[in-house]
């Protein structure tokens, strides 16, 4: 029987070997490899009729059904079309090259000999290459242009605020620098400028890297551009507090536990029964058996899923009084570390303290809180450790660390009463305005706005009316702690004296906006701020204003995601993948979504 396919009853050999001619419509194609397979997608893409006369060879229809399901492409492309096989094969390398960038896939992936069998099944035609060829694809081909989308959106913020962070582990680190701005139609949006992997060789020189982060940028970044750096605590000045606020709260919470040496010991405990449990699978179906049979409970994991979380300490204390009643049948059998009633109540408490700083710190963790949000939280921090203080009298533990929390947080948030990027920015938050602010502050604030639009002004162009959006509340049952605390601070300061202090030298125009725009009523906390100031035209003098203070983020934007999912890249920096190239690979993992993100 003849090996020749069937296809070539609607082709023939041109004079040069590597070309087939369609003999239906006359069409040249380069056959590199001297395969078939893109002559028979030439044939379903173009000729359906002789297309199907090929498909009575049954082996023929399991093959293209098999293919079509791997490729989820109904209909093939027409190759003839799509250029000759070296641009087709081109394309292919680059979307391979692509792979590497999807979450824990290695570049190991392209020796694998299933992966090769896999490919060749698709296309025998396709010749996988050598990692390294992969690697200088997206180095430098992909690499450079996202780097230029980067640019041309950077270029087009009048203001930006920069954030530097640093995540580290087991010997490998990730050095970040992120860049916030607020587009001209009052998108908020971000994306990263560099990233830097780090290993254990880089230890001893981590300063100098933070140092040279900015500086040794590959685009242009104009100084009178950024508003402000945000660092978090492994990136900040020697001997400063971090600027991201989280880091300043976390490190309020990890100096107040240290100085609670009862909550200490209360947390060892905690720490021994979790190893208890951990160490022996036989104790841990045990303890599961007691929730679900002889307490009919939901049966829930004593162990960490994540031990190096902030709030480890805290959150280890809270599953286990979660599991009070299990851990106490279990140890009427068994021998375990026995926690008395007076801790048990010490472990409540706790958790209720440490609620708001948790719910706080989630808040500021997301990439769309902006500065306009320390003051108000950190007021309601303040009062609600001034109420766990009056009302938690009754344990002494809990009372001294929630007064050593209170402690810690007023002086490490001390400077955001005189810091005029927070003031400003609360001040120019529809939700907030001066609704935390004495006398001396509202003045100060002012003085800064009247003084920024003075500079200003007739620099802006008119922009055209807007279509006036209704803004509407999210329907959603409001159970935090913290928000009902906001709330009440914002309820009880309606009232609120909002008028425009007077600014001596400023033109009366100036003042009667910011007049006007005190007396407007503030919006619902849940409402979206940049989307009230853009349906708000006639406040558009201040919109340069806005865009640049509402840019700044409360916290230091951490790629502790994209580190987390990145180990396979340190494990082929080991195997000889350069620190450079990983680098790159991370800066375009980190802005794969069309270099910028929207934070909304």
């Amino acid at each position: 029987m003849s090996k020749k396919s069937n296809v070539w009853q609607f082709f023939r050999k041109a004079n040069v070997d590597a070309v087939a001619t369609c003999c239906l419509c006359k069409r040249d194609y380069s056959r590199k490899g001297r395969g078939t397979t893109c002559l028979r997608n030439h044939l379903k893409s173009k000729h359906p009729a002789e297309f199907r006369k090929l498909s009575e060879d049954i082996r023929y229809l399991v093959k293209e059904e098999v293919t079509d399901t791997l490729t989820q492409q109904p209909i093939s492309p027409d190759p003839l079309e799509m250029g000759n096989a070296d641009e087709l094969f081109a394309r292919c390398d680059e979307q391979l090259a692509q792979v590497f960038l999807s979450p824990r896939i290695s570049f190991d992936l392209i020796e694998s000999p299933r992966f090769i069998s896999f490919v060749k099944a698709l296309n025998s035609d396709y010749l996988i290459r050598a990692r390294g060829y992969y690697e200088n694809i997206l180095c430098h081909g992909i690499h450079k242009r996202v780097q230029t989308r980067v640019e041309q959106k950077v270029d087009l913020l009048d203001a930006i605020s920069l954030s530097s962070s640093l995540c580290w582990a087991n010997n490998d680190g990730l050095l970040s620098l992120s860049c916030f701005g607020i587009s001209n139609d009052f998108q908020a949006q971000r994306c990263t400028l560099k990233c830097k992997a780090l290993n254990y060789e880089d230890t001893d020189r981590v300063a100098y890297c933070i140092q040279n982060l900015i500086f040794g940028l590959e685009m242009e970044l104009p100084q009178e551009k950024v508003h402000c750096i945000i660092r978090d605590e492994a990136t900040a000045l020697a001997g400063a507090l971090p600027d991201c606020c989280v880091s300043r709260l976390q490190m309020c919470v990890r100096f107040a536990l240290q100085e609670s040496q009862l909550l200490q010991n209360l947390s060892s405990k905690c720490k021994q029964i979790v190893d208890h449990f951990a160490s022996s699978t036989m104790a841990h179906e045990h303890l599961k058996f007691i929730q679900e049979i002889r307490l009919n409970q939901e049966p829930c994991s004593m162990l960490d899923k994540s031990p190096i979380k902030w709030n480890s300490t805290f959150e280890m204390m809270g599953r286990v009084l979660k599991m009070k009643e299990a851990l106490s049948l279990y140890a009427e059998e068994y021998s375990l570390v026995e926690i008395y009633p007076d801790e048990w109540l010490d472990i409540d408490l706790c958790k209720k303290v440490m609620q708001p700083c948790e719910e706080i710190i989630k808040m500021w963790s997301d990439p769309s809180t902006t500065a306009s949000s320390v003051i108000p939280l950190v007021a309601a921090l303040r009062d609600s450790l001034q109420t766990d203080v009056h009302n938690f009298g009754s344990s002494v533990t809990i009372c001294s660390f929630a007064r050593k929390l209170l402690e810690e947080l007023e002086m490490k948030f001390a400077d955001i009463s005189t810091d005029i990027k927070y003031l400003v920015a609360t001040y120019l938050d529809p939700r907030y305005k001066q609704a935390f602010f004495n006398e001396r502050e509202e003045l100060l604030v002012t003085n800064k706005v009247l003084q920024q639009l003075a500079s200003i002004r007739g620099t802006d162009e008119v922009q055209p009316s807007l279509k006036k959006v209704k803004l509407s509340s999210a329907h959603i049952k409001n159970e935090s702690k913290i928000d009902t605390i906001l709330d009440s601070i914002l309820a009880s300061g309606s009232g609120h004296n909002q008028t425009a202090a007077t600014c001596h030298g400023t033109q009366s125009q100036l003042k009667n906006l910011l007049y006007l725009y005190n007396s407007e009523p503030r919006i619902e906390r849940s409402m979206d701020p940049l989307l009230w100031w853009k349906t708000n035209i006639k406040y558009s003098p201040m919109y340069s204003i806005v865009r640049q203070f509402l840019s700044a983020p409360a916290a230091s934007a951490s790629n502790v995601e994209l580190f987390a999912e990145s180990t396979h890249l340190y494990r082929d920096m080991q195997a000889g993948l350069s620190t450079d190239s990983v680098s790159k690979i991370l800066f375009i993992k980190s802005n794969s979504k069309g270099s910028f993100d929207h934070r909304d």
